[in-house]
């Protein structure tokens, strides 16, 4: 039996059909071993199916559909990785518009002012 602490993970929640504005949630995910931020960001999928996040296709850090901010800084999700008993905040890459949750819209980077250029 495992008894490894899980990582607690506080993802961005924000549907633009129903909120104003964005909040962070919590979710406690069990494992033994460190896991990359895109890994845990499947597992809170798993735990609710409704939460929105884009999966790599490299795993390597080079294709950037995995860009997210994590712990405030923006970061690659399939290279970055959490340990057991650690907490972590994700949300979404601050260059680009959101679409949902911590999924971003690469065709619109935000000016400097935060805001969309389209």
């Amino acid at each position: 039996m495992d008894n490894s602490p899980p990582i607690t993970v506080r993802v961005f929640r924000f549907d633009p059909a129903a909120d104003e504005a964005g909040r962070l949630e919590e979710f406690a995910v069990a494992s033994a071993a460190p896991l990359s931020v895109m890994a845990l960001l499947a597992k809170v999928r798993e735990l609710d199916a409704t939460f929105c996040c884009r999966t790599s296709t490299c795993f390597k850090g080079r294709c950037g559909s995995c860009l997210v901010r994590v712990n405030g800084r923006d970061a690659f999700g399939c290279t970055t990785l959490v340990r057991p008993g650690e907490t972590v905040v994700i949300e979404p890459h601050s260059r680009y518009a959101v679409v949902r949750d911590v999924v971003i819209d690469f065709a619109r980077p935000l000016t400097a002012e935060g805001e969309s250029g389209q």
